[in-house]
């Protein structure tokens, strides 16, 4: 498989004639997975728009329609999908599609009318029947979708969406162990099989397992198109662990492709807060920590007569005076000599100072290893 849509050539899989959901759900994955990929995609949209204006040819109109809306459906534009699939739902793919679209709005019964008209012509088509068995599930109605799942036991045993809507069912009549045995089936089968992936890092959360979480909820992120809701929930509990850089990169991942989403933008902010707060309270302790060590009296170090001496003509008590005298002005006083000098800077060095830096308690940052600026650097998961 290529990497890139450019190089799947848009225009020939997006034929009204050939398409097929397996190469939408090929396209899905290029262009929710890489940003480029999603820009030549956006062209290939205000293509077809541009087209359906011009458009006189009642069937090729209905062309189209049919692709803008399944492209539509493929960047989360739901509603502007549905508008657009309405009127080809006599077409099997775009009956379909349109069930996708009332499934994600929660219009259940309107898209198992649409999943059931999409596969008409072949009873037995395996994926059209798990959508239809989750789509039940979703109307509370687990049993009769377990019926459905069940029919495909023995013909599709091997298969991980089989085996993970067979667990979703389970865990919705509270048989949760004999449902983590299916997820657990399903990512042996298919072990980057996103929607197992996430639903064992949600048990795992609300469990409190939150090690456990974060691993299932990296691995799903991971993956290509990653799943909003993973980033979302991964981001939450980076920030319960203290992982605040962590929890800025996910929702940021969040508002790279959905700009105006609104708990993604509040979290942002909160954790960016929190990791404000937090680097505030080590400065603080850092700083206070470097005040202590330059009050430290000169008396407490070994040097020699004479360096004693001249230190104490000069009124310097302690570290802190040291470091706002340059060599130059010692050098300058009666007796001071480079024997003195040497014996001044190996002191200043065990405590990681200098002379002449001229602390003022607030711009040290340079002075004293291992502090830092701004944030951390950020962990990618």
């Amino acid at each position: 498989m290529a990497d890139t849509v450019s190089e799947l050539d848009i225009n020939k899989l997006l034929d009204a004639e050939t398409i097929s959901r397996e190469t939408v759900a090929e396209i899905k994955q290029k262009v929710l997975g890489f940003l480029e990929n999603r820009k030549i995609f956006d062209k290939k949209i205000e293509s077809l728009r541009e087209g359906i204006k011009k458009e006189t040819d009642n069937a090729k109109l209905k062309d189209k329609k049919l692709l803008l809306g399944i492209c539509f459906w493929v960047t989360g534009e739901t509603k502007e999908a549905m508008g657009l699939l309405n009127e080809v739902k006599t077409r099997k793919i775009g009956s379909y599609y349109l069930g996708k679209c009332y499934q994600e709005l929660g219009d259940h019964k309107n898209a198992l009318e649409c999943f059931e008209r999409a596969k008409k012509s072949d009873e037995e088509e395996f994926d059209i029947c798990m959508d239809i068995a989750e789509t039940k599930r979703m109307t509370g109605d687990s049993n009769e979708a377990l019926k459905v799942i069940k029919n495909f036991s023995q013909s599709h045993n091997d298969n991980a969406e089989l085996h993970y809507q067979w667990g979703h069912c389970l865990e919705s009549l509270g048989m949760y162990e004999e449902a983590f045995v299916h997820y657990d089936k399903a990512l042996q089968i298919e072990p980057n099989h996103a929607k197992s992936l996430f639903q064992m890092a949600f048990n795992y959360d609300i469990a409190g397992e939150d090690d456990l979480a974060i691993e299932y909820y990296e691995r799903c992120v991971n993956l290509r198109p990653a799943y909003k809701n993973a980033y979302m929930n991964l981001g939450i509990l980076y920030e319960d662990n203290g992982k605040y850089d962590d929890a800025v990169f996910c929702y940021e991942a969040v508002l790279d492709v959905e700009p105006m989403h609104e708990r993604a933008s509040f979290c942002l902010k909160s954790a960016k807060a929190s990791s404000e707060m937090v680097f505030d309270e080590e400065a603080s302790k850092k700083q206070g920590h470097e005040g202590d060590v330059l009050n430290i009296p000169i008396s407490d170090f070994e040097l020699s007569v004479r360096s004693r001496n001249c230190l104490e003509k000069m009124n310097i008590r302690t570290l802190r005076d040291l470091t706002r005298i340059s060599e130059p002005d010692l050098l300058t006083f009666k007796n001071f000599g480079e024997t003195s000098l040497n014996e001044i800077k190996a002191i200043l060095m065990q405590k990681g100072l200098q002379l002449g830096q001229s602390y003022d308690g607030h711009n040290n940052s340079e002075k004293f290893p291992g502090k830092k600026t701004g944030s951390l650097k950020r962990a990618r998961g």
